[in-house]
């Protein structure tokens, strides 16, 4: 099937006709779209599972940490070089543009280093928002090319992509665990358990409800006309599909977050290489810039870029120096928050120029807005709350220092995530303080969510280290039941049954934990335990070989076997 013509308004031949017709459908021609916008799930998923499968195993942190650079980030770049390469644009939002990325890079460092947990939920919820509204504007476009254009049905459009993404989270353990985990250690309100089961069952049966009230507005606008696009119906199954898959079939987080991103930047860098190329093609006034790039047989610059821009995020995890490093992140969570916002108002496809670019015929208009959304608000107002509560909170911060972001995370390390043996608890009572309140909150995450393992496990280690191992051990126990290959449950149960003095029982949940580890993180930790139970049997050789293992999966744990030799010494 031919492409659509990169001059959107010009008329095809009479002959010609039900092709021009046909072709109208798409937003750009029948194999791009379904190759790089809609069947783009069905094409990465193998890939991607495959990669991190056994017969490949690659690991998971690897994965996420090339998709969250090359991908994640580097899908940035296009919407910022509309943004500055636009004049037009430029000129229309100049002062967002201008003032939002000082705003944004200062911002950071007071989030991340008092109010890292917030930092978390901004970034949750926005990338949340993001994704169905990327959806919904692609079904909003697929429908205004077929001349579909209804209020009523851009209201339903919305509303089964916000209940079609929310859903899955709700219904996801680990993901509500996290969630929760941020709300406590941002200061938010304990949320009862029975909110949260209401939430999820009521959740679901609004997706229900949404799903046959969606398919009953879509047969009757069918019958009435104009007829919604058929494609738009691929691409909600497509779009929608894929994250209740990632969320509810995909064991590991890290691997269903990378594998929609990279779906969703596909379809943004495809959109938005062919929708500037258009741009560059009907006007004359953007920038040199933009007009060398955005042009037939530059698609590899294209590429190019977005990969060189994503290498900086990649580099930002091998720099040393905390100081380079904290603006190497502050620099990315720029690019991340300008990337959202700008998102919101560059690409409203009602605009004008948006809908010449996406080859949408005059007279009609993508989206016509939902009624709350279409007020004339001033923007400054809309993000006014905003403004205040992260100004009162940054004021606050000056005249009162919280806790550090970092102290946090040793104290987590400690208590939260590694048995120390003996019960022993911070000195100063603001420490204590904070480790109460994180017991206190594992424990009502644990009590909430009790079908995610990770929580139960956190829950275990605090225990254990408050001294209550009758309770640890029972949770650990049926913990293993549930999971029996899960090597940090093994090990966990093995170390504490080693601090208890029963070290055949734990030699046993050692060997079996290596056995059974699928990262090298895990590997490591197995083989640095079997060194310890060694060492302290005084079976120095099968003691070093073990550390060297460990050292080989992780190089990293070096300073936990220079304690350990140092404190037998002594």
């Amino acid at each position: 099937m031919s492409a659509v013509s990169f001059h959107p308004n010009e008329r095809p031949p009479a002959n010609n006709a039900t092709a021009a017709s046909s072709s109208r459908r798409w937003i750009f021609s029948s194999w791009f779209d379904l190759i790089f916008i809609i069947l783009t799930p069905l094409l990465a998923t193998p890939i991607v599972l495959l990669l991190y499968s056994n017969s490949v195993g690659i690991e998971a942190e690897t994965i996420s940490l090339i998709v969250t650079a090359f991908f994640a980030t580097g899908h940035h770049l296009p919407g910022l070089l509309r943004a500055y390469g636009d004049r037009e644009l430029f000129e229309r939002f100049k002062w967002r543009f201008l003032f939002a990325p000082p705003l944004i890079f200062l911002s950071y460092f007071p989030l991340y280093t008092y109010h890292f947990p917030l930092y978390r939920l901004i970034i949750l919820v926005w990338a949340t928002w993001h994704g169905l509204m990327q959806l919904y504007g692609f079904m909003r476009i697929y429908d205004a090319k077929v001349g579909s254009v209804s209020r009523t049905t851009a209201f339903w459009d919305w509303l089964i992509c916000l209940i079609g993404f929310i859903t899955p989270q709700l219904l996801r353990p680990d993901q509500i665990s996290n969630t929760l985990g941020h709300w406590y250690a941002a200061g938010g309100p304990v949320i009862p358990s029975w909110v949260v089961q209401t939430g999820q069952w009521g959740s679901l049966a609004g997706s229900i409800a949404v799903f046959v009230g969606y398919l009953a507005h879509y047969a009757i606008q069918s019958y009435r006309g104009p007829k919604p696009s058929s494609l738009k119906l691929l691409m909600l199954v497509s779009g929608v599909g894929l994250w209740w898959f990632v969320m509810l079939s995909v064991e590991n987080l890290l691997i269903s977050v990378a594998l929609f991103d990279i779906c969703h930047d596909i379809q943004y860098l495809a959109i938005v290489w062919l929708f500037n190329c258009r741009r560059v093609t009907s006007n004359a006034s953007l920038g040199v810039f933009m007009r060398y790039v955005f042009r037939r047989g530059m698609v590899l610059l294209y590429l190019g870029l977005i990969a060189s821009y994503g290498a900086f995020a990649f580099a930002g995890s091998f720099v040393l120096d905390g100081t380079v490093s904290r603006i190497f992140y502050g620099v990315i969570f720029t690019s991340t928050v300008l990337h959202y916002y700008y998102d919101g108002f560059i690409w409203k496809v009602r605009e004008r120029e948006n809908i010449v670019s996406l080859g949408i015929e005059s007279g009609k208009s993508a989206s016509t807005g939902l009624p709350w959304i279409r007020l004339r608000i001033p923007h400054l107002v809309k993000w006014s709350p905003a403004i205040v509560v992260l100004g009162l909170l940054f004021s606050d911060d000056l005249l009162s220092p919280p806790m550090t972001t970092s102290h946090k995370n040793q104290l987590e390390k400690i208590y939260a995530q590694s048995l120390m043996g003996n019960p022993m608890l911070p000195k100063s009572d603001e420490d204590r303080s904070w480790i109460y309140s994180q017991y206190e909150h594992a424990r009502i995450i644990a009590e909430t969510v009790k079908k995610d393992r990770y929580a139960q496990l956190r829950l275990a280690i605090l225990l254990a280290n408050f001294g209550n191992n009758d309770e640890a051990m029972q949770r650990l126990e049926t913990l293993r039941e549930r999971f029996p290959d899960d090597s940090d449950i093994l090990l966990t149960l093995g170390g504490i049954q080693f601090y208890r003095g029963n070290t055949d029982a734990a030699l046993k949940n050692y060997l079996t934990a290596l056995e059974k580890a699928k990262t090298s993180r895990q590997r490591a930790l197995a083989n640095f335990k079997l060194g310890e139970h060694s060492w302290y049997s005084h079976k120095t050789d099968d003691a070093e070989f073990r550390f060297g293992e460990a050292l080989r999966y992780d190089p990293s744990i070096s300073s936990s076997i220079d304690f350990l030799r140092n404190r037998s010494r002594d």
